[in-house]
């Protein structure tokens, strides 16, 4: 496999998911459907968070936001031509998150195409997914998920600590603070990883997390 990690565009775009993706989580009516998929007491401090605060957790080199990676069954039925529609539940995307998943999945596609590894390090995707949505047309997963509101999800959002972390430290005024914390809860997605026992992925990561950290320090002009 290519080793090769994310470029300094891809962060960029990150960057601006992840700010588009918590300021959705803010809204009080919008985010609501969303922030359900946190523990009760971190939905509060994501509803009061305050621009600048978003404007540093947005800077974590990884996507706080979740197209579901992880869920095989989920994604083989949902490119799958023929299957029905009353598999899945009514969907109703007029929570205006259906623009972000859209924005989210292109980005997600064109990464798996150019660099399956850097797609697995930003978020913790399985081989094997980024090798499904590479194989489809952008237009066709498009389509696919115009109409789900079950496809974007907090990345994580089940694991406490994870959010604990970046809630707390991740929002902290200090630079090497921030840091500290994001380097941590990256180093939980890949452990979290189904295809964790790849170890040449795991060693090479190590290679890579260094750098992208540098790369959201000069975003934040640390």
């Amino acid at each position: 496999m290519d080793f090769s990690g994310p470029q300094p565009a891809d962060f960029d775009n990150i960057q601006s998911l992840n700010r588009a993706f918590l300021r959705h989580l803010r809204k009080a009516s919008r985010g609501q459907r969303i922030r359900q998929a946190f523990v009760p007491a971190q939905r509060a401090p994501i509803k009061a968070m305050s621009d600048l605060q978003i404007e540093r957790l947005s800077a974590t080199p990884f996507l706080l936001l979740s197209l579901r990676e992880r869920d095989g069954d989920y994604w083989r039925v949902l490119t799958d031509d023929n299957a029905q529609d009353d598999l899945f539940p009514d969907s109703d995307t007029d929570d205006g998150s259906g623009q972000l998943t859209a924005a989210a999945l292109a980005f997600m596609w064109q990464l798996s195409r150019r660099s399956p590894y850097a797609t697995r390090l930003v978020s913790g995707a399985t081989l094997g997914w980024c090798e499904q949505i590479a194989e489809c047309t952008l237009l066709r997963l498009l389509q696919q998920t115009s109409a789900r509101n079950d496809l974007l999800r907090p990345r994580l959002a089940e694991k406490q600590e994870f959010w604990t972390k970046l809630l707390g430290p991740g929002l902290s005024a200090r630079s090497d603070v921030r840091r500290a914390a994001q380097l941590t809860a990256l180093q939980s997605i890949l452990t979290e990883d189904p295809a964790r026992h790849y170890r040449p992925t795991r060693a090479a990561a190590c290679h890579t997390l260094a750098p992208s950290l540098r790369l959201a320090a000069k975003r934040d002009g640390s």
